[in-house]
């Protein structure tokens, strides 16, 4: 019996932990299928908590971990060297609020990213980081990796969007980097964004969202085009 797979299971649950190397193949890679490593086991943590409970066993075991959203980066950033244990934040979707009135919003990241969107639609907003694999990547690994897309050259990437983050540690504690307000010091959550879990575990983030089409929704332009045969001095 593997005790550290028992610890894990203690903590998440039986059916909340993956160790049979038949299931494992699955998270071997991310969308880079040309480098494989199976991970020892994957843990589907469904909040904070449990998250930082499952860091704690791990830590007390020495066994590394790599944080996991959907798969789809093609950087390797989700692989478990040295049969590390996979923390697969899948489960962690939830919105947990919408402000409309300041256009934040707070979610999981286990959420998919073109459902913030989706969520946020009826109020005239969007979130703007929009890489080609929103339909199936998530927040977290948004975060990992700062992730762009089309829109990205006019409004920034998922740093410039991210406003806060709650993030686990390697020891299990939680810490709170950035907020909805500007904080004096140094940037950790500007640090953290795009440093592919290596600092830490994501587990929930406050967004800003966007009016569909940019800018103020109070303040859309308009372009008057007009044609005239001949104009009189």
């Amino acid at each position: 019996m593997d005790t550290l797979i028992e610890n894990l299971r203690a903590v998440v649950g039986r059916e909340a932990v993956l160790a049979d190397a038949s299931e494992l193949l699955v998270y071997e890679c991310d969308g880079l299928p040309q480098h494989k490593y199976l991970p020892r086991a994957v843990v589907f943590p469904q909040s904070t908590d449990e998250t930082a409970a499952v860091m704690r066993v791990l830590k007390h075991a020495g066994v590394p971990f790599t944080p996991r959203g959907a798969g789809t980066g093609l950087s390797g950033g989700a692989l478990a060297l040295e049969r590390g244990v996979v923390i697969e934040m899948a489960r962690m979707r939830r919105i947990l609020n919408i402000d409309a009135e300041n256009r934040t919003a707070l979610v999981q990241t286990g959420v998919v990213n073109a459902h913030v969107s989706r969520a946020v639609s009826h109020l005239g907003l969007h979130y703007v980081p929009d890489p080609s694999s929103q339909g199936t990547c998530t927040i977290g690994g948004n975060i990992a990796e700062s992730a762009g897309g089309i829109h990205c050259l006019k409004y920034g990437t998922t740093t410039d969007h991210v406003l806060g983050v709650k993030v686990v540690l390697a020891g299990g504690e939680v810490v709170e980097l950035g907020g909805e307000t500007q904080q004096a010091g140094y940037d950790l959550r500007g640090v953290f964004i795009g440093s592919e879990g290596t600092f830490g575990i994501a587990t929930e983030a406050r967004l800003s969202r966007d009016y569909s089409g940019g800018g103020s929704k109070r303040l859309r332009r308009r372009t008057l085009a007009g044609h005239w045969r001949r104009t009189l001095d």
